[in-house]
């Protein structure tokens, strides 16, 4: 325990597995659906971590599950008790950025509370902060998160007090910190302080032989939740496994509620599927005609769309001037294909 620590008095703790608490974890390593080698090493490294208690950084695209593997840390660590607090770095505007990490102090500003309010970092004492996106957290702000995690307490804005906090820091991102850092753009001492275990969770894409097994347990899942006795046919189940997912687990979760809600018949076929998720792979071009050529035309456009994006880290603009179109273009294609997506 840090020195400033000794002596304090605990900050009381939220119940993370209190069904009641706005900061309590719902998902478990039950809930990481797959079988593939590159998940099931993801979620041993996770499994570890969990009871270690170290920092973990996730990475992978958007839509891989990397809150789902977070939340399943936590409840697998000896914290599962308190809280679970998220964060998303994107989500805050930069002027609130300090005052909803470190609190503030009372009447720390115009139209504070005359009593004051505790930060994200408070509220996660005993449990887990979880810090999505945390490649878009300003540089000047990284350095005020590495002193937390150095010092284990807070200062709120405004206030002059140190407040402890003990907690365990889970952060994710779907950039490339390495190349940032090496770039100034992200500060190396914090990489260092977060990347204690590094989890790269694998895209569903990567993973075919895992598709199936999400799509009907999301199916499952989404069923019971909106009392939907509807049956996803053999051959629609075939066409959905051929398809690439780029928006991954989450864009199954959402066409599968799609599906659902949208359902006028008790079994889907693959006719009710919505373009484009009917186009094959070229991978699946074996099982399909070769002369296809819109849908061949398609995927490489597809592929082309994908690679601009990683390529430009997520800029969307950036990407639309690799690929040689205007701004309104490339985000049309991007619609089209499913890509459109916040990162």
């Amino acid at each position: 325990m840090p020195e400033a620590m000794r002596g304090q008095p605990d900050l009381p703790r939220l119940r993370g597995g209190s069904k009641t608490s706005c900061w309590a974890a719902r998902y478990t390593f039950a809930d990481i659906c797959g079988h593939s080698p590159a998940l099931v090493h993801a979620r041993e490294l996770a499994r570890r971590a969990a009871q270690a208690e170290c920092a973990v950084l996730l990475l992978g695209e958007s839509g891989t599950g990397k809150e789902l593997f977070a939340q399943a840390i936590h409840c697998a660590s000896p914290r599962q008790a308190g809280p679970f607090v998220p964060i998303d770095c994107t989500a805050i505007p930069q002027d609130l950025l300090e005052a909803e990490l470190f609190g503030c102090a009372p009447g720390a500003f115009s139209g504070a509370s005359a009593a004051g309010k505790p930060g994200k970092f408070e509220l996660a004492h005993g449990g887990t902060v979880f810090l999505d996106e945390i490649g878009e957290m300003p540089v000047e702000m990284q350095s005020k998160l590495l002193r937390v995690l150095q010092e284990h307490q807070v200062v709120r804005l405004g206030g002059v007090a140190p407040v402890p906090v003990d907690f365990t820091v889970i952060a994710a991102t779907n950039r490339a910190l390495d190349e940032m850092a090496a770039q100034g753009q992200f500060r190396r001492d914090l990489l260092y302080r977060l990347d204690v275990m590094r989890i790269a969770i694998p895209p569903l894409r990567e993973r075919p032989e895992d598709i199936r097994l999400v799509i009907e347990a999301s199916w499952e899942r989404k069923s019971r939740e909106l009392g939907k006795e509807i049956r996803l046919s053999e051959a629609a189940l075939r066409v959905l496994e051929r398809y690439r997912w780029p928006g991954n687990v989450r864009e199954v979760v959402n066409v599968v509620e799609r599906l659902l809600v949208s359902a006028t018949t008790f079994v889907i076929e693959p006719e009710d599927l919505p373009s484009p998720l009917g186009q094959p792979r070229v991978e699946a071009s074996s099982r399909e005609p070769l002369w296809h050529l819109a849908a061949v035309v398609a995927e490489v456009e597809r592929h082309t769309l994908e690679a601009a994006l990683r390529q430009a880290q997520g800029n969307r603009n950036e990407a639309a001037h690799l690929v040689g179109l205007s701004r309104a273009s490339f985000y049309r294609k991007l619609k089209s294909y499913g890509l459109l997506r916040s990162s």
